[in-house]
């Protein structure tokens, strides 16, 4: 029984590569697709049924190229897709967010070589995998394996991070295209949850958190 596999990435080169290791390592496994930007990858999931995602965290190119946005918006959309995420990105704030969304695997792009064909064997089985470069970074900040008392939900840390990133809730309101009534009640939770009485308080928590 083939297991069928969607990849998107904005670089042909890196394509290339993970289609070669997934036909040499990875027998029974079939690409069904390729993507090379955001929009184009939520058309693809529309068009082809698939097993497994594996997607760069950032694809610029259009305007969804906000890289936790597209990740949330893909466990809403479809929540038993499995997911992983190839990045360059060594922000520990972020690499968390990722654990935190639900994503079945992490790998840095410089240990793809090395990682994938693992990622991809966990995946299969329903588990998880966090590359041994992640855990680094993780480990350097101290969040390995500490994750924090109190979790925002997926949509909360979304307008948190998109207000700490200098957008008004109008804006925020805009670019999610949800109510203002809708984002200002997130934001209120976000801040109740999290025991904050003040935006300058939350965009503190936003910046030590890597949003």
């Amino acid at each position: 029984m083939s297991f069928n596999i969607i990849l998107a990435d904005d670089h042909p080169l890196i394509l290339a590569g993970i289609r070669s290791l997934i036909t040499l390592h990875q027998p029974g496994c079939n690409i069904v697709a390729e993507s090379h930007q955001v929009s184009e990858l939520l058309k693809t999931l529309q068009q082809h049924s698939c097993d497994l995602l594996i997607t760069d965290f950032s694809m610029p190119g259009d305007e969804r190229c906000d890289g936790l946005a597209m990740i949330q918006q893909l466990r809403r959309d479809y929540p038993e897709l499995p997911i992983i995420v190839l990045t360059q990105i060594h922000n520990a704030g972020i690499l968390q967010s990722l654990i935190q969304s639900g994503v079945s695997g992490i790998i840095l792009k410089k240990a793809v070589l090395n990682e994938l064909t693992d990622a991809i064997r966990q995946a299969k089985t329903g588990k998880h995998y966090i590359g041994s470069s992640v855990k680094a970074v993780l480990a350097e900040a101290g969040l390995l394996h500490q994750p924090p008392a109190v979790q925002l939900t997926p949509r909360e840390s979304e307008v948190v991070r998109l207000l700490a990133s200098g957008m008004s809730v109008t804006q925020v309101a805009e670019y999610l295209k949800r109510s203002v009534k809708t984002i200002s009640t997130q934001k209120k939770s976000a801040m109740l949850r999290l025991g904050l009485q003040s935006d300058s308080a939350l965009f503190h928590y936003a910046k030590e958190m890597g949003l």
